[in-house]
């Protein structure tokens, strides 16, 4: 049905949100939560920042363990006032949360409890889980995206002016760019940036080679090893993997910058495109990416009955003792709801739910609650379609006029995910 694994040759355009959650507190697990695309983050008595304020806190047991979770979003710039979200769950290792943020940057905080004994997933998501912000373990509004000291890593940029997209056009590119480093780096960190307006999204592959250096094509994907994606522009993006856990890279490796451009505005855009590789520091650990593709995608147009709908999904595993610490989805704009359950000892766990397909639902799993795979575990996940348009929607690149259904989740140690 869809492209799996690790290393896969994809045959079309991809987008995806990158972000993480927290699995099977054991003793009331601190967590970090984060708003949604356009809200930044508040950790216990920090200031949260972003348009929509942001929430978060520590977990706090009064069973035999738990875990906090949430992540409130503010009120209106300027107003002050807080939001507040909350979750429960029960069980030996469950807890709930409430939490809250206000969009002035007052601090958010949360509290979790455990009681019972079974395990559930409540209204606020997993047991223990952290939901995270759109595209990555954090979003901060910015205008560009700092090139970093020598020694911490290295950065990779798009020439300037390297295209100029038309009002009501889009564009699909790669870039190809050599790591320019003599020796073998390991990576601990993601940080992107690209310019608002035109850039819809654009995902990193470790390349084959065999592309000139800095040479720009017309292409619908890349090929090669998922590396990382957003779509998210105007934010400064950051996927960072657990402390000793790094992507490692041979010297002068070619990566690929697949870049999908819409300018949905009345005057031409000439869009810029920015990534730091940040080293890794004591790397114990290789991180991999579960990437699934559905290409079963065909939504029946609408009739006299109504709007076309089709649901599709399907089921990820893992390497038993991998440790999930993130995990997201992807979709286009005719998807209305988007989730990913995890399935352990014959219960079911939702850790992600979208329901906007532009700021999709993330979660993280924190030292030392990662989300560890066991025997017969499994991910499910399904995206659901309304077409109100006179012809089906199908699987494709395009986000007008097409589809894609993703999940996406990062693990160590590597292995062979396989997603069907």
């Amino acid at each position: 049905m869809y492209k799996s694994g690790l290393t896969w040759l994809a045959t079309m355009a991809l987008a995806a949100a990158i972000a993480g959650c927290s699995a099977t507190p054991t003793s009331g697990g601190d967590g970090t939560g984060f708003g949604g695309v356009d809200q930044g983050s508040g950790a216990g008595n920090t200031p949260g920042g972003g348009t929509n304020g942001g929430g978060n806190g520590n977990g706090a047991t009064s069973g035999s363990s738990g875990g906090g979770s949430g992540g409130g979003s503010g009120g209106a710039v300027g107003t002050g006032g807080s939001g507040s979200s909350a979750g429960s769950t029960s069980g030996s290792s469950a807890g709930s949360g409430a939490s809250s943020g206000s969009k002035t940057g007052s601090s958010g905080s949360s509290a979790g409890s455990g009681s019972g004994s079974t395990t559930a997933a409540g209204d606020g998501g997993a047991t223990g889980v952290v939901r995270g912000c759109g595209q990555g373990t954090s979003c901060t509004p910015g205008s560009d995206l700092p090139v970093p000291a020598s020694t911490d890593g290295i950065q990779i940029e798009t020439p300037d002016n390297f295209t100029t997209v038309q009002p009501g056009q889009e564009e699909f590119l790669c870039f190809y760019k050599n790591i320019p480093t003599s020796q073998a780096i390991n990576v601990g960190e993601f940080q992107s940036w690209m310019s608002p307006n035109s850039s819809h999204h654009f995902i990193l592959f470790q390349g084959t080679g065999g592309q000139p250096d800095g040479s720009l094509q017309q292409c619908a994907i890349g090929t090669g090893t998922w590396l990382y994606a957003t779509s998210v522009a105007g934010q400064i993006i950051k996927l960072t993997f657990p402390t000793g856990v790094g992507l490692p890279m041979p010297a002068q490796q070619q990566l690929v910058l697949n870049i999908h451009l819409v300018n949905p505005g009345s005057t031409p855009i000439s869009p810029k495109i920015k990534i730091n590789l940040m080293f890794a520091k004591n790397m114990q650990y290789q991180a991999a990416a579960m990437v699934s593709f559905n290409a079963s995608i065909n939504v029946p147009p609408a009739s006299a009955l109504g709007p076309g709908t089709q649901t599709v999904g399907g089921t990820c595993t893992a390497p038993v003792g991998s440790k999930f610490f993130v995990m997201t989805t992807h979709t286009h704009k005719h998807a209305t709801v988007t989730d990913v359950n995890y399935v352990s000892g014959g219960q079911t766990t939702n850790v992600v739910h979208t329901t906007d397909w532009e700021n999709p639902d993330v979660g993280l799993w924190q030292a030392p609650n990662f989300l560890t795979v066991k025997a017969g575990d499994s991910f499910t996940y399904s995206c659901s379609y309304v077409n109100t348009s006179s012809t089906a929607v199908t699987v494709g690149e395009t986000a007008a006029y097409n589809e894609m259904c993703m999940a996406i989740g990062y693990y160590f140690p590597a292995g062979n995910a396989t997603c069907l």
